[in-house]
């Protein structure tokens, strides 16, 4: 029920902003995560640091619809710079009081170059 694999790159000056959907692989239906609580983190490999946390309690992931949601982890300017690289990435769902395993994969984070935002 799960996606493993490498996610599309991100920038490293902007942040995450990527809807997913999720389906059933047994009924390829979509999951109703209505209710749901959703938690995605990004971490370095090299230091385990988690460079990115988004929650359904924070505000950084919506719910969108039946099987859908959007994370929105803007990274701020003002704050450290994730350094360019390959990064591990999971989400979680708890969905009906029941832990489910969304995603397990990499994210590239790319340098934006840009210095100036």
């Amino acid at each position: 029920m799960y996606y493993i694999g490498r996610l599309d790159p991100i920038s490293n000056r902007v942040g995450w902003l990527r809807t997913f959907e999720i389906d059933d692989d047994d009924t390829s239906e979509t999951i109703d995560l209505t209710g749901a609580s959703i938690v995605a983190e990004v971490r370095d490999p090299r230091t385990g640091a988690i460079v990115i946390s988004a929650t359904t309690a924070n505000g950084q992931i919506t719910i969108d619809d039946t099987g859908v949601f959007t994370i929105n982890a803007p990274l701020s300017p003002s704050g450290p710079l994730i350094r360019a690289g390959e990064y591990e990435v999971g989400v979680t769902a708890t969905i009906n009081g029941v832990p489910v395993q969304l995603i397990i994969g990499t994210l590239p984070i790319l340098d934006g170059v840009v210095t100036q935002l």
